[in-house]
């Protein structure tokens, strides 16, 4: 509809993981491209591009300076890990986007 806004994202460790990774290694290892990306994780394509600068000037890179506390967590946590050690962790996050736990609803 005309007018109305699209809920603001909240951002969670596991996207924040997704957009580290990313703005190291691209998406080639994912089988994935980054728009389908950020319509998995329920954003924008260009707030994720935007959260990438963040980890790229985390990383001492040229990148947006503004970083959230949740990021530099996330930085901090997984910043030293290898292409190769990070990839299971952000493909665990996509395919959990991708096919969400069910939800049980009970009857009273």
């Amino acid at each position: 509809m005309v007018g109305m806004k699209r809920a603001r994202h909240r951002w969670t460790d596991g996207d924040d993981l997704v957009a580290l990774y990313l703005s190291r290694h691209g998406n080639h290892f994912l089988r994935i491209m980054q728009p389908g990306v950020a319509t998995l994780l329920g954003m924008p394509e260009g707030s994720l591009v935007m959260r990438q600068s963040n980890f790229a000037y985390l990383d001492g890179r040229n990148g947006l300076d503004h970083a959230a506390k949740q990021s530099r967590e996330v930085h901090r946590r997984y910043g030293a890990m290898t292409e190769v050690e990070l990839r299971p962790l952000v493909c665990k996050v996509l395919r959990a986007k991708r096919h969400p736990p069910p939800h049980y609803v009970t009857t009273v």
